[in-house]
């Protein structure tokens, strides 16, 4: 099974934006994301280590995962459209370029994300989180086989 933690965990460091990631894989974890983001890192990642997902025994044995993670950006000012605005948008970029890394990590079989779907990716809106915290939760799939 596809760890989605563990792989950010490689990848993050070739994306500057990033100060820190976290694992989610509780309610109690979430917790303590949120009281250390009084630390305040510009730009995080908050990742479940593990999901849900549906698993296909009659044709190819498929396991097909839902991985979620979320890039939280810190406003300058929450009670300003435009700093929020900002926040929004250098969330979103930096989570493009995890995509596109993703994207080249999915190429050929035996790559790390090889069954990563990139046709559809779910994002949500969260936010304002913490000390004036915002992003996007984003959301996708990813098919391996097993034996």
């Amino acid at each position: 099974m596809f760890n989605l933690f563990e792989y950010l965990e490689i990848v993050v460091p070739d994306v500057e934006a990033i100060e820190k990631i976290y694992r989610v894989s509780s309610i109690v974890s979430l917790e303590e994301v949120l009281s250390d983001l009084r630390s305040n890192p510009v730009c995080c990642l908050a990742v479940r280590d593990s999901g849900d997902g549906y698993l296909n025994l009659k044709n190819r044995r498929l396991d097909t995962a839902y991985h979620v993670f979320y890039v939280m950006v810190r406003a300058t000012d929450l009670n300003s459209s435009a700093a929020r605005l900002l926040a929004k948008r250098q969330a979103m970029a930096t989570a493009i370029k995890l995509f596109d890394r993703m994207k080249l990590d999915a190429v050929d079989f035996g790559d790390p994300l090889h069954g990563f779907n990139d046709n559809r990716i779910d994002y949500a809106e969260i936010g304002p989180i913490g000390r004036n915290y915002v992003g996007y939760s984003f959301s996708f799939l990813v098919e391996q086989g097993f034996n």
